[in-house]
């Protein structure tokens, strides 16, 4: 709106003076509007270069960002000192400011000689329309009033094209901008969307049928022609070597990604014909790589289903299930302390407060408890920032919540896995082996070696 009434204004005073102008000397007026041409088209190569510009030194802007936030954040601050690596993360930090100064410095000293040419051509104007206005009024052509509106409406013509030239080049500027975010927002999604459709209460079980994934065209394949059966009631648990193509399982199943080729089968419907949100609510999961979200502990537990932020009889049941309702209940300020230190003022001791590794981790597993009566339960590496009590503890509390669900379990620790109904060795995206516990170490196999490997570490050698 801005630029919308800057242009309005700048005809408006731009007719007023081009009358005053025109009656006084209409070959003037074509001398002042045939100069602002240059200007115009100037101001729109300088707003199209200054807008490419700020596009191309976006990467710098973000990468000095990232450094910032490493040299300012608590999370890195450790291993910063203890390396000493804060002065090398403080040159890329500079490094990237410079380079993006670099080119601003550039585009402003194009900016001042085209602006200083523009200058001098409107002075050069105006200072032949006060020689021409001068000689007419030696000759009688001119009054000396006729010389004061004239020079008056030939700076009041030059002042209003100048206005109204920033004002179009602003608008366009926004407008090239504006193109960007257009691209964003209107760019299809690379899942295809069923419109109708709905991912019905899970029965049967889940199938994938010969999937084949990679994550890009030129990357090699992650999973091969992978089949894998979840019956409806049970509990499997999926182990191998890092690679294997355990987490990018999780993610097709959650419809992160679509196969390359296969099928995954919910109740005997294929996944992609199923909304993906529809789809979502009937899964609960623990990865890995959780949140941590730096807000109370009352909303890092609600965020697993927002219908539970004012029922805190749920989101503490939760907590109890996870192992963790005792902590959060002796915060200074119970499940409404903020998790973080980034809010906190410096008179606020108890303003916020900063979770051990292991509770962040019992948190996680409390928000996806508080997704109660779920068709699917993930558990990605549950327990892998606990001590061995407590992962103990929690595994135990899994066991209790699994039963009679469908639950999906991924652990390096092959310990955590040998009370499954199934367990599914992955090797280089394809199910090796398959069958209980004991089955596995009878058959002698790559999970037999693998967990012999694991408990010779915990034998007593003499």
């Amino acid at each position: 709106m801005d630029g919308l009434g800057g242009v309005l204004g700048g005809v408006l005073s731009l007719t007023g003076f081009l009358g005053s102008l025109l009656v006084l000397s209409p070959a003037m007026t074509g001398v002042v509007l045939a100069a602002a041409l240059p200007a115009l088209v100037a101001e729109t190569l300088l707003t199209r270069r200054r807008t490419a510009m700020e596009w191309d030194t976006e990467h710098h802007h973000r990468r000095e960002y990232f450094y910032g936030q490493l040299l300012t954040g608590t999370s890195p601050a450790t291993e910063i000192r203890l390396f000493g690596i804060g002065a090398f993360l403080r040159g890329r930090m500079m490094a990237e400011r410079r380079a993006a100064n670099a080119a601003e410095r550039g585009m402003d000293l194009r900016e001042l000689r085209t602006q200083g040419g523009l200058t001098a051509l409107g002075a050069a104007v105006a200072g032949a329309g006060l020689w021409w206005a001068a000689n007419a009024a030696r000759h009688g052509t001119l009054s000396v009033g006729d010389i004061a509106m004239f020079l008056a409406a030939v700076a009041g013509v030059q002042s209003a094209l100048g206005a109204l030239t920033a004002a179009i080049s602003g608008g366009q500027a926004r407008l090239l901008a504006f193109t960007h975010y257009v691209a964003v927002v209107r760019a299809p999604s690379d899942l295809p969307r069923a419109v109708t459709g709905e991912a019905p209460p899970l029965r049967r079980g889940i199938e994938f049928r010969d999937v084949w994934f990679r994550y890009g065209d030129d990357l090699p394949w992650v999973l091969r022609g992978l089949d894998l059966t979840i019956p409806h009631g049970s509990a499997v648990a999926l182990v191998g070597l890092n690679g294997a193509g355990k987490s990018t399982l999780v993610k097709l199943l959650c419809r992160m990604y679509d196969p390359v080729r296969g099928q995954i089968l919910w109740d005997g419907e294929d996944i992609r014909d199923i909304p993906p949100e529809k789809l979502r609510d009937r899964i609960s999961a623990v990865f890995q790589d959780h949140m941590n979200y730096e807000m109370s502990a009352r909303d890092n537990i609600a965020v697993g289903d927002l219908t539970a932020l004012d029922d805190p009889s749920r989101l503490e049941r939760a907590a109890s299930r996870a192992g963790v309702h005792d902590r959060l209940a002796a915060l200074p300020k119970g499940y409404d302390t903020p998790l973080t230190r980034m809010f906190a003022l410096d008179d606020d001791a108890a303003s916020g407060v900063v979770l051990s590794g292991g509770q962040w981790q019992r948190l996680a597993l409390a928000r996806a408890l508080v997704r109660e009566d779920r068709d699917l339960m993930i558990l990605d590496e549950p327990s892998s920032g606990l001590d061995p009590e407590a992962e103990h503890e929690v595994h135990a509390l899994m066991r209790e919540h699994r039963r009679g669900g469908t639950c999906l379990l991924i652990s390096h620790r092959l310990s955590a896995v040998r009370d499954a109904d199934r367990v599914v060795v992955l090797e280089d995206g394809r199910v090796a082996e398959q069958g209980t516990h004991d089955s596995l170490l009878e058959a002698d196999g790559g999970y037999a070696r693998l967990f012999r490997l694991q408990a010779d570490g915990y034998e007593v050698t003499s």
